[in-house]
């Protein structure tokens, strides 16, 4: 079944969210509310320190006014991050593959670029290499697609891959694609199954 409008609705970037609470006495309407103090750091027992939280708050967002949520679908999270004193929300539908080591072997997204369209941010282990690149197999019959390496740091690779009406298509079918690279040398070579069953669903809570 050719894909339709509905599998990649613009709505990668969600940004009006509907208006909340009525605004407290005295502040302008429209203006966000006003956040509390920072309390002062509590003296801690030497030796001991409170985990900081596992969301690190952008620079121009004040403490709890920022809201990261998550929501399970088969193969794939739809996460959405809100900037609740701005009203705007941005989300990301994620996949992670673990190898035989328990490890990440592949970890990709699909979100929108800044001009609104569609792509898929592909993160593989650092030593793939900046001049690596990802093969990806789709079992419709056409050949593999080739999605070289962007750049590196010392923990991930990325790459980027824009959603063809090839790969819309099987995300609409719910295909699993062959994934295959060779970090090193091509005795190094993995290869294995990712899965797009799930990511429809998911478009669909946005």
């Amino acid at each position: 079944m050719p894909p339709g409008p509905r599998i990649l609705r613009p709505v990668w970037i969600l940004t009006v969210l509907a208006a909340g609470a009525l605004p407290a006495a005295g502040q302008p309407k429209g203006s966000p509310p006003a956040s509390p103090p920072a309390p002062a750091a509590p003296p801690q027992t030497p030796g001991f320190s409170v985990k900081p939280s596992d969301i690190v708050l952008p620079a121009d967002v004040p403490p709890g006014q920022y809201r990261r949520s998550f929501r399970p679908y088969p193969n794939w999270t739809l996460i959405c991050d809100e900037n609740l004193a701005r009203r705007q929300k941005v989300c990301n539908i994620a996949q992670t593959i673990l190898g035989p080591e328990g490890g990440p072997v592949l970890s990709w997204s699909l979100a929108a670029n800044q001009g609104g369209e569609p792509l898929f941010i592909i993160r593989t282990p650092a030593g793939l290499g900046e001049k690596g690149e990802i093969r990806l197999d789709i079992p419709d019959g056409g050949p593999s697609l080739a999605v070289p390496v962007s750049g590196c740091d010392a923990k991930v690779c990325l790459a980027y891959l824009p959603a063809s009406p090839r790969l819309k298509s099987a995300v609409a079918k719910g295909l699993t694609v062959g994934v295959s690279y060779a970090p090193g040398t091509p005795a190094g070579a993995v290869s294995f199954k990712a899965p797009l069953d799930g990511l429809s669903a998911a478009l669909g809570g946005l």
